[in-house]
């Protein structure tokens, strides 16, 4: 399935579509669609797991919240910045990025307060959100880089 397919079923609602790209699809400049995917929607189960306490990894919230840290954030500050920064998709991205990384740190943060509902509301809703977005958006620069 192309990402263009992928991109239109993700917006239709179908959530059970998979992603099968070759391996020159999947490369934009050193960026790996599939492990940086994979590593984002990763993130829920990491905080699911820390809000039920079966997480043996313990974040810290300044760390979470930093989206330069990650694989995709980095190289949205290096190497992405540098080739695609003119395209309004990979600006749609960097932006989206980082409020996940802020959602990501809120939901810590209100599990630290002791305060699961909330934190359950935002991994929910807000982060969720942004979690679906930075998909989309991934695909979008993809799609529109390599046109």
């Amino acid at each position: 399935m192309s990402l263009k397919d992928w991109l239109l079923k993700k917006l239709s609602g179908d959530d059970s579509v998979k992603l099968e790209l070759s391996a020159e699809e999947q490369e934009l400049s050193g960026l790996n669609l599939q492990e940086v995917l994979g590593a984002h929607m990763a993130w829920k189960e990491k905080l699911n797991s820390t809000l039920d306490g079966s997480s043996v990894e313990r974040y810290e919230v300044g760390v979470v919240a930093q989206d330069s840290l990650c694989v995709l954030g980095k190289w949205l500050y290096g190497p992405g910045k540098k080739l695609y920064s003119q395209l309004a998709e990979f600006e749609a991205l960097r932006k989206i990025h980082a409020e996940f990384h802020i959602c990501a740190a809120e939901v810590l943060k209100a599990h630290e307060k002791g305060d699961s509902k909330a934190a359950g509301k935002l991994l929910n809703g807000e982060f969720r959100d942004a979690s679906n977005a930075i998909q989309l958006d991934l695909v979008r620069l993809f799609s529109s880089a390599k046109a």
